[in-house]
């Protein structure tokens, strides 16, 4: 098997080979290896001397001295071709979403209602039920939320990442609970998303609104009558939660041709 040999803080390497080969670094830095093809991603692992990794896309991302090109390894987190330089015209470009499954992302209008209405928080601190937040609502699953590869003050660029990551969460909770006769299409799916971001996981796969789809209601209808009922917490209306579901509501039924579940396909 051919090896990338990369030299850490050089744009050089021994050889060039396809996609999914592997890439060693032999030096005593560390590669940080993110989230998401920019500077802000978390940092979910790091690469250093002898370890091997194997590249299987490229994206374009932010730039890092010069260069936008980044490489997705097959932990799913990517590292910047400021330090490989592999690129050699065979590596496929990382797909954003996989048309043989729903879309694990969601469309950008979906993340911004998710993040208006949990608003940012950049230290840990108890949210109204009580749980350590940090970001744009992630619940923390330590009093410190020590689990979060990062430092403390969080950026609204890191909480962006840490929403997706949790999107992606989200919609893989939805995709195992919504039958998949049902057809929606990406604002519908980026809708179902920020509600049961708000709701738990839990709380919407067993919901009627869910139920309602499976039984193949129509889901306009469905998501007009059932999103309005979950403005209630601890037994009391909340303006928040009425303004929310009303923000959802309407981007459910604003028409787009790009398709979510149970395959994601972009529109025309």
């Amino acid at each position: 098997m051919k090896l990338f040999q990369v030299v850490l803080g050089m744009l050089a390497a021994s050889s060039c080979g396809a996609a999914g080969e592997n890439v060693r670094i032999e030096d005593g830095q560390r590669l940080k290896c993110r989230s998401a093809p920019n500077g802000d991603g978390l940092v979910l692992r790091s690469y250093g001397d002898r370890d091997v990794m194997d590249i299987t896309c490229k994206a374009y991302g932010s730039a890092v001295s010069g260069t936008r090109v980044w490489h997705r390894t097959s932990d799913g987190c990517f590292v910047t071709d400021k330090y490989l330089a592999v690129s050699n015209g065979t590596e496929p470009q990382c797909a954003d979403t996989d048309s043989s499954e729903p879309c694990r992302e969601i469309v950008s209008d979906g993340l911004a209602l998710i993040e208006r209405y949990e608003g940012y928080i950049s230290r840990p601190r108890p949210d109204i039920t009580g749980l350590p937040t940090i970001g744009y609502g992630h619940e923390c699953t330590s009093l410190d939320c020590a689990e979060v590869p990062a430092e403390f003050p969080f950026s609204r660029g890191q909480a962006h990442e840490l929403l997706r990551m949790d999107v992606r969460n989200i919609t893989k909770c939805l995709s195992q609970a919504i039958d998949r006769g049902v057809k929606l299409n990406a604002n519908q799916w980026a809708a179902l998303t920020s509600w049961a971001a708000n709701v738990g996981c839990s709380m919407a796969t067993q919901s009627q609104l869910v139920a309602r789809l499976n039984r193949g209601e129509e889901p306009n209808s469905v998501a007009a009558l059932e999103l309005p009922r979950w403005r209630i917490f601890h037994g009391k209306r909340r303006p928040d939660l009425v303004s929310r579901r009303a923000d959802e509501a309407k981007l459910f039924h604003t028409p787009t041709t790009s398709m979510a579940f149970p395959l994601c396909v972009a529109g025309s």
